[in-house]
């Protein structure tokens, strides 16, 4: 009987562990932290594929590439399902008019403690209609960014280059492209966190 206590005990304590793992991990405002927005225009990447006659581009267009680093803060190796990331890009028209363009995107399998980045696009043909410049892109077209991070429904996070909401001002529409949308899809896999189909 002495003999098998510490196989009950060592049974339980894995028993307790796998418990704690499936308790889905409880989330409030500032958990996820939103170390910087950044912005800057992204030539089309030109790629090479066998069996098809290679074509001169001589014009790449200029995309609008925002990026998020972010982390969220729990206990070490707790993995958070899913975490909807959403964007807002606020510009001039060539109006002067304020308009905002936003766009989700679902992050999934995110483990607490570790570094990870978020991308979103905007593609040459709207950033042009806004501007009323199709031939190039300039960054300073932008007036603001925000990032709003969402868990279960509940804001858990975010940011504002201006420190305010200033979507709920303007106004959105559709617009911010995911980076499995565009072709940048294939790009620095590794560099960010893994992310479900575009919602819409």
């Amino acid at each position: 009987m002495n003999k098998l206590l510490p196989f009950f005990a060592i049974a339980a304590l894995f028993a307790s562990t796998a418990q704690a793992q499936q308790q889905p991990l409880q989330l409030k405002l500032g958990d996820v932290q939103v170390a910087k927005l950044a912005y800057d225009a992204q030539k089309t990447p030109y790629f090479e594929a066998g069996s098809v006659k290679v074509k001169d581009v001589p014009n790449p267009r200029d995309w609008l590439e925002l990026e998020a680093e972010f982390e969220v803060k729990g206990p070490r190796d707790a993995v958070v399902k899913d975490l909807l990331f959403r964007y807002y890009i606020g510009f001039k028209d060539k109006s002067g008019q304020s308009i905002t363009l936003t766009g989700d995107v679902k992050h999934v399998n995110v483990v607490a403690g570790e570094k990870y980045y978020s991308a979103v696009y905007v593609a040459p043909s709207t950033l042009g209609d806004i501007t009323g410049d199709f031939r190039r892109f300039q960054p300073t077209s932008v007036a603001a960014v925000g990032l709003e991070v969402f868990y279960n429904g509940v804001m858990v996070g975010g940011e504002s280059s201006t420190k305010s909401k200033f979507w709920e001002a303007t106004g959105t529409k559709p617009g911010v492209l995911p980076k499995a949308e565009t072709p940048f899809a294939l790009l620095w896999i590794d560099r960010y966190a893994e992310a479900e189909k575009a919602i819409r």
